[in-house]
């Protein structure tokens, strides 16, 4: 009788972990987001950006170097809800940003004296976006909040198709 209760456990036990296993499988909808500004790009792997920012633009790679704390930037961008990391697609450097809840946004951060201008706007794949908050009264920096914008998915139906959102401040 023992042995048959302790059976039926471990084929419990089993099923239950085979299920776990299976329905975590799904595909992730995601974009591929890179930067395209002239300077050095940092690609954070912070998945939920608690601890840093998830793209970071410095003048040059010797200062992102450097810059441990990461306070010497240009411009960082952070990513809501989360990134599932940096990745290479088609040679370029990107980050993977999770889409697919329905809400996502972005915050943007800008040097005050060095990088921003109020002529200037930022650029998702070519087409100018509006801020939905923003802040400029800021001593050192200039924050902006997106929400209102779509990115190209990366990866329809689990195959990845190659395209990369491209993010431009100009």
């Amino acid at each position: 009788m023992k042995k048959k209760i302790l059976s039926f456990i471990f084929a419990f036990a089993l099923v239950v972990s085979g299920c776990l296993c299976f329905s975590s499988c799904g595909v992730v909808p995601c974009a591929w987001v890179k930067l395209d500004m002239e300077g050095y790009v940092y690609y954070s792997s912070d998945m939920y950006g608690t601890t840093a920012d998830h793209i970071y633009l410095y003048e040059s790679q010797e200062i992102a170097a450097s810059d441990t704390h990461r306070v010497q930037y240009l411009l960082s961008i952070n990513f809501y809800p989360r990134i599932l990391g940096a990745d290479t697609v088609n040679d370029e450097r990107t980050t993977t940003v999770d889409i697919s809840k329905k809400g996502y946004s972005m915050h943007v951060t800008i040097d005050k004296d060095e990088m921003y201008s109020p002529e200037k706007k930022l650029y998702l794949n070519d087409v100018a976006l509006e801020p939905t908050t923003s802040n400029i009264d800021g001593a050192y920096l200039v924050f902006f909040t997106y929400e209102n914008f779509t990115f190209v998915r990366g990866n329809p139906g689990g195959r990845l198709n190659g395209k990369v959102n491209k993010i431009e401040y100009k």
